[in-house]
């Protein structure tokens, strides 16, 4: 099988800068999109660091074999943490910034999918027909659903939206979550910022990554319909799909001299080809078990709200370094007092003040 991709980024409808990047390395079969924060456009540079610093690790590394191929990707996203971290921690103009980041990596030869995320940037599998989430979001919101699946949503209107609990760069060690996958020949799959995911339903979603075998038409659409329904965020779309092929594949050790890390300043489209090693890696599969009903059936019902309306101006912000804490203080308090009657959260900071 080889990978064939496309990229769509949008500033949106409401926001002045993007913050949004991508990158598509189809030599390496690796597909990266990274949605920055930080004031002053610091997110932007934030984001460009991440895709810039895993491209650069792939072309100085490859993609060679299954357990190389992890050892990269994992390698790759913590130097990108690690840059990051380090511009933050030296400039006061980048102090607070970071970015979250799904990376997917494809080991042909093998068939199978590697996607590294940290934050709420997503994966989407579309396979005969049927659309799945691959990965899950860090955020706090998804911390309570996953603690307490029967929580209702009187109970999470009170906890902010716009908080997620890991992202790259905000601290010198970053929890990145790997998802491994087996592919099939048709397999689609959607590499994505929140500013797509918050206001386009995920039945929406699949209705689009079948309307066309154009990639190029397909992200352009999906990036459309959130401006569509809101554009009130920076929109980002990487579509991949896996096609068959006779040839044999041996992977570069280097890339070919056309491949280019895009300048993502406004809305841009790229097709493919146009475009610390001790820290731990959380390894997981996708399930369905009762957690993850709990969560879709409340993502279903957030997208649902948001459609036909702009849904409320988001900030994104990262609880860190005491994500952790607060995000497990929040599940405290609420299995606590299932009965308690608190007032609703929009400040970030509130939250670590609440829940200390």
């Amino acid at each position: 099988m080889r990978a064939i991709a496309a990229g769509v980024t949008d500033v949106g409808r409401e926001r002045a800068h993007n913050e949004d990047r991508f990158v598509l390395l189809p030599e390496f079969s690796v597909f990266v999109v990274a949605d920055g924060m930080g004031g002053h456009q610091c997110g932007e540079v934030a984001s460009r660091m991440a895709t810039a610093t895993i491209a650069e690790h792939f072309r100085e590394r490859g993609n060679e074999g299954r357990g190389v191929l992890v050892d990269v990707l994992r390698g790759a996203v913590h130097a990108a943490n690690d840059r990051i971290h380090a511009r933050a921690a030296s400039s006061a103009l980048h102090h607070g910034m970071g970015t979250t980041l799904v990376a997917a990596a494809f080991h042909r030869d093998e068939r199978m999918l590697y996607v590294a995320h940290a934050g709420d940037s997503r994966c989407y599998c579309l396979r005969r027909g049927e659309l799945r989430q691959l990965t899950r979001d860090h955020s706090l919101i998804e911390e309570a659903l996953r603690a307490r699946p029967e929580i209702g949503e009187n109970e999470l209107a009170y906890l902010p939206a716009n908080v997620i609990t890991r992202a790259l760069g905000v601290d010198a060690v970053v929890d990145v979550e790997l998802t491994i996958e087996a592919c099939e020949e048709g397999d689609v799959y959607l590499l994505c910022s929140d500013g797509l995911h918050g206001f386009v339903t995920d039945e929406r979603i699949e209705e689009i990554l079948m309307l066309s075998a154009n990639l190029a038409e397909v992200c352009t659409e999906l990036v459309a319909e959130a401006n569509r329904q809101g554009g009130g965020d920076n929109i980002t779309a990487v579509v991949v799909r896996m096609e068959p092929t006779d040839e044999p594949w041996s992977a570069p050790s280097s890339p070919p001299s056309h491949a280019t890390i895009p300048s993502l300043t406004g809305p841009h489209l790229a097709l493919d080809g146009a475009s610390d090693p001790d820290a731990t890696m959380q390894i997981t599969g996708t399930q369905n078990n009762d957690t993850e009903r709990a969560a879709l059936r409340h993502r279903k019902e957030r997208s649902k709200k948001r459609r036909g309306g702009r849904r409320r101006r988001k900030k994104r912000a990262v609880v860190a370094p005491a994500a952790d804490a607060a995000a497990g203080a929040a599940r405290a308090k609420l299995e606590a007092d299932d009965t308690a009657q608190l007032e609703p959260v929009t400040d970030p900071d509130e939250v670590l003040k609440r829940s200390r």
